[in-house]
């Protein structure tokens, strides 16, 4: 009775693993992962190049208003209405910083203004709305074509997604190894325990094998955090 509840909860336990495979931080467009032990196994839930692509969408289509001819407030309020409706997180901050941005030209403020006020509301994304205040900025000071600083803001914008999507191919062999290597110390428990071998009985009850058991739950998860840390750096190095 006992190994059928312990092969129910070793399979449970297996299962739950790969629905839960390691994940790196995220990075801008996508914000990061905390630091406790509980979320080791956390999946993200988002994809970050397509997040990406959502945002040079709409620099895309900016440059494309103004290119027809359009003012630059009247190209943000197509936008808001564009995005009213769009689905995910991006759409909504999308539809946001146009809405915070039509604000602050109705109140006698500027388009860059906005942008910046709506960059210091959303830390995720903050970095992409100073670059996009920074093209109007630049264009205003120095007359250079806007809808080609937009233009040349969203083809680094799909770089970037590619290189991400690049990034995360290369990367799935070491996570595929760091997954590997969490599931098996439990396959070989569970194993030895059908086999009657009944390893838990010397782990709990010999003073060696409690031992035993301490450092290899030392050692596991000192391979997890390394591995997740690991991870981690080279997805930190990679967006920079």
């Amino acid at each position: 009775m006992v190994m059928i509840i312990f092969a129910v909860f070793l399979g449970g336990l297996f299962i739950w693993v790969l629905m839960h495979p390691t994940n790196p931080p995220r990075t801008p467009a996508q914000g990061f992962l905390t630091g406790r032990f509980g979320r080791i196994f956390q999946r993200s839930t988002k994809d970050i190049a397509s997040e990406t692509e959502d945002y040079a969408k709409v620099i895309r289509q900016l440059s494309s208003l103004l290119s027809a001819g359009s003012s630059n407030t009247t190209s943000f309020e197509i936008l808001e209405k564009v995005w009213d409706q769009a689905p995910g997180q991006v759409g909504k901050d999308i539809h946001t910083a146009c809405l915070r941005t039509l604000t602050q030209v109705r109140t006698g403020g500027t388009i860059q203004e906005g942008l910046i006020a709506h960059a210091a509301h959303n830390k995720l994304a903050a970095k992409l709305w100073n670059r996009l205040a920074w093209c109007f900025a630049i264009s205003e000071r120095s007359g250079a074509a806007l809808a080609q600083l937009l233009d040349h803001l969203a083809t680094d914008l799909e770089s970037s997604a590619d290189m991400r999507r690049a990034l995360d191919a290369a990367l799935a062999g070491p996570r595929a190894t760091s997954k590997l290597l969490t599931i098996l110390p439990m396959i070989g428990l569970g194993l030895g325990q059908l086999l009657g071998i009944e390893p838990f009985t010397v782990l709990l009850t010999h003073p060696l094998g409690r031992i035993a058991m301490i450092s290899g739950i030392v050692l596991w998860a000192t391979n997890r955090w390394w591995c997740k840390n690991m991870l981690s750096k080279i997805m930190r190095l990679a967006s920079a």
